[in-house]
């Protein structure tokens, strides 16, 4: 997928990159970069597509991005509103694979990071008590300067490497499917589609908004993503439907037209088909726990 390349700028006295945003969202462009990625969101809400995934994110949250792999994080609608009182906190750890040299990164004792890092390219949302022994970790990472950080980041990155509870994001195909040419076409098509997916489109206008005709439309989006626009539509209608159900503010039938469908059918059927589970067993499931 066509991405726009990103510049990670590191400290002249540092060997990599640790930086907390506290902002009104978060940066939502299609991009890529050479570093690896640690990411751990304090504060934020919305939707993290990595590759050719698609996830909400929340407080607490933890993602590892291996080097070149396209992602975008998006924030809810609401983050977006003119009078919007919410903002994001992160904190994003870039590093590069060989920071520390090819001697050292060679070492019998880090098989397990190079073996990490293959396993990164598809990214990594690391859950369970290696997330909660990460969040300190790297906020003392933050705070933390000279051979410490260095410390740090070997322990969190030994953490996640010999820890069962990281998720992996992307799908194997999609590393196929990767081109990091410079182009933000893909990114206004993404822009496009979260701006209006709650009302119905057409593909004459989703083409039209990003200057294509229907035809070079629909081959384009395909050969990007792997996915037709229709799937990635209900993707995107479903995970927003995930997120009201969370909220409980209102009925399965609201959350349906609310989330962009039009028949309460399809969406029990779409919904089904994503998530495994009818909404009405997503919401029990997820009131209960």
């Amino acid at each position: 997928m066509k991405a726009i390349l990103c510049k990670v700028d590191v400290a002249k006295d540092c060997s990599f990159s640790v930086r907390e945003d506290i902002l009104p969202y978060m940066y939502n462009r299609w991009h890529y970069h050479p570093e690896l990625e640690l990411t751990m969101i304090r504060k934020g809400r919305g939707i993290c597509m990595v590759g050719d995934s698609m996830e909400d994110f929340e407080d607490g949250d933890i993602v590892l991005l291996g080097a070149n792999l396209p992602h975008m994080w998006r924030n809810c609608a609401e983050y977006f509103t003119q009078h919007s009182d919410l903002h994001i906190e992160t904190i994003a750890i870039h590093f590069d694979e060989n920071f520390w040299g090819n001697t050292f990164g060679n070492l019998p004792e880090l098989k397990c990071l190079r073996e990490l890092f293959d396993k990164a390219k598809l990214g990594l949302k690391i859950k369970g008590q290696t997330r909660e022994a990460l969040q300190h970790k790297i906020e003392q990472t933050l705070q933390a300067s000279g051979i410490k950080r260095i410390e740090y980041l070997l322990h969190m990155l030994e953490l996640i490497a010999s820890s069962d509870s990281c998720v992996t994001l992307s799908s194997t195909g999609f590393a196929k499917a990767v081109y990091v040419n410079n182009s933000d076409k893909i990114n206004d098509i993404f822009n496009y589609t979260f701006a209006n997916f709650k009302r119905k489109l057409t593909i004459n206008e989703i083409a039209a908004a990003v200057n294509l005709s229907p035809h070079s439309f629909c081959r384009y989006f395909k050969t990007r993503t792997l996915k037709t626009y229709w799937q990635f539509l209900t993707e995107v209608r479903v995970g927003y439907a995930c997120k009201l159900l969370i909220q409980n503010r209102m009925s399965i039938s609201r959350v349906c037209y609310e989330s962009g469908f039009h028949n309460l059918s399809n969406f029990n059927r779409c919904f089904k088909f994503i998530i495994k589970k009818s909404p009405l067993q997503y919401f029990k499931e997820y009131s209960n726990s």
